[in-house]
């Protein structure tokens, strides 16, 4: 009679568990797909033309996505020639190489 409930009681605790780890699995998912959800783009023109009293945001000026601070731009310096400045070549974001440079939706921004 007693080992009969405790291999019931032991049953019921393993599907439990199993029933728990599988729910934290699923949530785990989800937290992943919004953590890859696509970033922000907004018109390059409309950023740059804004003015200089109040802040920019950091946009790639390839295909106009918002970068973070820690997020960077591709980009090469040429060497100084006499009496010309360095040239600096941009040739995009880490989302430009995934889009090949061409994002179809562009945010609307107020100047």
């Amino acid at each position: 009679m007693f080992s009969t409930i405790a291999y019931i009681l032991g049953l019921v605790v393993a599907v439990t568990i199993f029933l728990n780890l599988l729910s934290a699995k699923e949530s785990l998912k989800k937290k992943e797909k919004k953590e890859k959800k696509d970033p922000e783009i907004l018109d390059a023109k409309k950023v740059f033309q804004m003015k200089s009293d109040r802040p920019r945001p950091r946009i790639c000026p390839v295909c106009g996505t918002l970068l973070n601070q820690d997020e960077y731009l591709l980009a090469s310096i040429e060497p100084e020639k006499e009496g010309q400045k360095r040239q600096a070549h941009i040739y995009g974001c880490k989302y430009c190489f995934t889009t090949d440079g061409v994002n179809l939706q562009l945010s609307k921004m107020e100047p």
